[in-house]
């Protein structure tokens, strides 16, 4: 009885020391700006949530990030190769380092350091708990979260990475042709209409076998601008999900959410406009 007492002293030690050192870094003075303070309280809140969790390798990993940062040395996002992830999660988390990385090196961190920082942090959340691959809600929210941060980093920058772009053959220029979905007010499920216009992406791409499509959330402006980056997000996995269950290759398709950010229509801050609401599907060929 004596010794298990002993073993929860020592982890009641530990996690009071814990917290002590997470509570420390939260209070540091931060060298440099709004990037690495974005980074230093972003990471402190991902190790207080690993600790409530008894996760205590990862809580301690997102402790020392959270210091770099605050020391004016800032880690850059995590790398594919640091976690072991299974398949489903290996490439939509390269693709989103890639995204973030190329908005980094399009001048993010300066233009908009703290969205900068938010996507840095939820990509690291996202990478933790795909690693983990238990939790899905949690999986998910950290997802969200990175696109939503995402969205208004790329809208920033001016600098969308929705595909990867290949030399044009002199021979033939390019097509683009854009489908509409359009989404009720704060909705992200496809409507019946919405549905067919997805069917008729895939009628029009059946003869173009090497189309490329680009999938485009926006929003009206009604609500902020956080949570209209989220719901863009959403709305542009809805009609991405609809057009693989359509039948459409999934490496074909390409998402993006910009938000507010480009409207269809210009309005007043805080509008509602269901022209403003919608997905553009781009399918190039």
């Amino acid at each position: 009885m004596g010794s298990v007492k002993n073993i929860f002293a020592v982890l009641a030690i530990g996690i009071m020391a814990a917290a002590c050192s997470t509570d420390e870094v939260a209070k540091m003075s931060v060298k440099g700006g709004s990037y690495e303070k974005g980074l230093r309280d972003g990471y402190i809140k991902l190790a207080r949530a690993e600790y409530k969790e008894d996760d205590f390798g990862d809580a301690g990993s997102f402790v020392d990030r959270a210091k770099m940062a605050a020391m004016g040395k800032p880690t850059g996002p995590e790398a594919i190769k640091a976690r072991k992830l299974v398949s489903k999660h290996k490439k939509p988390l390269s693709n989103a380092r890639k995204r973030l990385t190329s908005a980094f090196a399009a001048g993010g961190v300066k233009k908009a350091p703290k969205h900068a920082a938010a996507a840095q942090v939820q990509f690291d959340c996202w990478m933790q708990e795909a690693e983990e691959n238990l939790q899905k809600k949690d999986i998910q929210m950290c997802r969200s979260a990175f696109y939503g941060a995402m969205a208004l980093l790329e809208a920033a920058v001016e600098e969308p990475v929705m595909m990867e772009k290949k030399p044009m053959r002199m021979s033939r220029q390019l097509l683009t042709r854009n489908f509409i979905v359009y989404f009720d007010y704060n909705s992200a499920k496809v409507s019946k209409n919405g549905a067919s216009e997805i069917k008729g992406v895939k009628k029009f791409i059946k003869r173009r076998k090497n189309a490329k499509i680009n999938v485009i959330g926006h929003t009206d402006l009604s609500g902020s601008n956080s949570y209209n980056a989220k719901l863009a997000a959403a709305r542009a996995d809805a009609v991405a999900a609809g057009l693989v269950k359509a039948g459409v290759k999934k490496g074909s398709v390409k998402t993006v959410a910009w938000g507010e950010a480009k409207p269809a229509v210009k309005t007043k801050d805080g509008a509602k406009n269901a022209k403003n609401r919608r997905v553009v599907i781009g399918v190039t060929y």
